[in-house]
């Protein structure tokens, strides 16, 4: 037996059955397995589904995550798809009546102003590096624009036609805007963390993106014309014409995309799982590299050693994310350490040496060398 994939189950599931018949129970149990079945190949195949998935994946697949950190460019799509990610989730939901409360001109006028006000203090140069420097404040900042997301795809769509379009074009010149002041910097550096020509290249995507959106975002107002009517949204009716985003996915690609990102996720878990428990053990100066679901550290933080005794220090990854052991002077440092891996450097000078994660700022550790 086949189930069609993301699709209504058919009526010979619901094939009634005499209450009287000793057959009854046997006969609704295939029925009641095939509408489950169902019901789970329809929820991986929705678009809220997909948004869950997408968040997981933009936020915590450790691979990605990592480059962020050391990458701007990257680190600005990390943050488009956490956005994305909030709309398709409540879009379909918000179709379905989940957020009539917020169906008015009011409420869609509040979450552009939540927004706006959320992505200009998060972009700011002293709110950025805190969220680079610090898990928690980086956790924040990742569920603020999960939330932008969320009130795009739930309030913002009931705002009238010329609000819509007021927002696109805010949006559009806000961009071109930050992309130039990314280009031509006041003061030579926008962001202390990164390095100037990581600056300017994000720049330039931005520039070249920027009329690349406006010009997709007005492909899908005329493919989808009822998106612009400015009542829709505020009654909860579902129209026959209402934008094919609105409707049922009839195809395997939303749910293709949901399980190939949940696959690629869980086997890079297995792997580098794997990969710790195989990690090698060592006698004498060991720092181990931990990582909780919330933090990753050196342990142990400081360590002492002595020149001809024991000064040569290894460093072995209990960690699923990669890091790295660079030296605060720049004497020392690793490549990246993958899950499992190991780093080793032998000290011969007597002093004090700080070394930190390039991919986690946090992380920051000392070796003491003895004579």
């Amino acid at each position: 037996m086949r189930i069609s994939t993301c699709s209504q189950p058919s009526s010979a599931d619901m094939t009634s059955v005499d209450e009287r018949s000793p057959l009854k129970y046997a006969s609704v149990g295939r029925p009641l397995t095939r509408l489950k079945a169902q019901g789970l190949a329809n929820t991986v195949c929705s678009l809220p589904f997909l948004g869950l998935v997408l968040f997981a994946f933009s936020a915590g697949f450790p691979p990605f995550d990592d480059a962020t950190e050391v990458n701007l460019t990257l680190h600005m799509l990390q943050h488009v798809l956490i956005i994305l990610s909030g709309f398709l989730v409540a879009y379909p939901l918000r179709d379905r009546g989940l957020f009539k409360g917020l169906r008015n001109r009011r409420a869609g006028l509040l979450s552009f102003g939540a927004s706006a006000a959320l992505l200009a203090f998060w972009h700011y140069p002293t709110a950025w590096d805190a969220a680079v420097l610090n898990p928690l404040v980086h956790a924040v900042e990742h569920l603020s624009f999960f939330g932008i997301g969320l009130l795009v795809g739930s309030a913002m769509s009931a705002l009238g036609d010329g609000a819509k379009i007021g927002v696109i074009l805010a949006a559009f010149f806000g961009h071109m805007l930050y992309a130039v002041f990314l280009i031509y910097p006041q003061e030579g550096r926008v962001y202390s963390l990164y390095p100037v020509s990581q600056q300017v290249t994000l720049g330039w995507v931005l520039i070249v993106t920027g009329p690349s959106l406006l010009v997709g975002v007005a492909w899908i107002m005329v493919k989808n014309p009822t998106w612009l009517l400015g009542a829709t949204g505020m009654s909860g009716k579902r129209s026959d014409d209402a934008p094919a985003l609105t409707k049922r996915p009839r195809n395997v690609i939303t749910g293709t995309l949901s399980v190939g990102l949940m696959c690629v996720f869980v086997v890079y878990l297995i792997v580098a799982g794997a990969a710790v428990f195989a990690a090698p053990t060592h006698q004498g100066a060991v720092v181990y590299i931990v990582e909780t679901p919330v933090s990753w550290n050196y342990s142990p933080r400081n360590i002492t050693v002595v020149v001809g005794v024991n000064n040569s220090v290894i460093w072995i990854s209990h960690s699923i994310s990669y890091d790295t052991v660079t030296g605060q002077d720049g004497m020392f440092g690793s490549q990246p350490i993958p899950p499992g891996g190991t780093f080793s450097y032998t000290f011969d000078t007597a002093g004090v040496y700080q070394y930190h994660c390039v991919y986690h700022p946090w992380m920051v550790g000392f070796v003491t060398v003895l004579d």
